[in-house]
């Protein structure tokens, strides 16, 4: 599916209760998926890994930084990281509040949306 033999990654950071079927639509689609339970683990992550290509988080995890401020901090420092943004909780969150060239998805998130939305990601990392 993608020209080169580099699988993509997606670094998740997302409630337990998604995490299975997300991890599943993205495998499926060819995506190396990396989990992370919290922001911090997220970052330690990104800091140790130089071959994450998209941050796919969900902004309802409760922890000390949330996954926008997460997103603003990712986004300032690898600026080219493909950020897609998620929650149940949040019903939008507009362009400008999504940092870089990342994008918001509300859950419930149609598989071929989040495919779409990641694929973008991806290409413009």
């Amino acid at each position: 599916m993608y020209p080169t033999t580099k699988q993509p990654k997606v670094l998740l950071l997302e409630g337990e209760q998604r995490s299975g079927s997300m991890i599943s639509v993205l495998t499926r689609a060819e995506f190396e998926v990396i989990q992370a339970q919290d922001p911090d683990e997220a970052w330690a992550t990104l800091e140790a890994r130089e071959d994450v290509d998209v941050l796919l988080a969900d902004i309802d995890i409760p922890r000390l930084m949330d996954s926008v401020e997460l997103g603003q901090y990712v986004h300032d420092r690898w600026p080219g990281l493909g950020l897609v943004l998620t929650s149940d909780q949040v019903r939008h969150l507009r362009p400008d509040e999504v940092p870089g060239d990342g994008c918001f998805l509300p859950h419930p998130i149609p598989a071929d949306t989040l495919l779409k939305e990641i694929r973008l990601a991806v290409r413009r990392h």
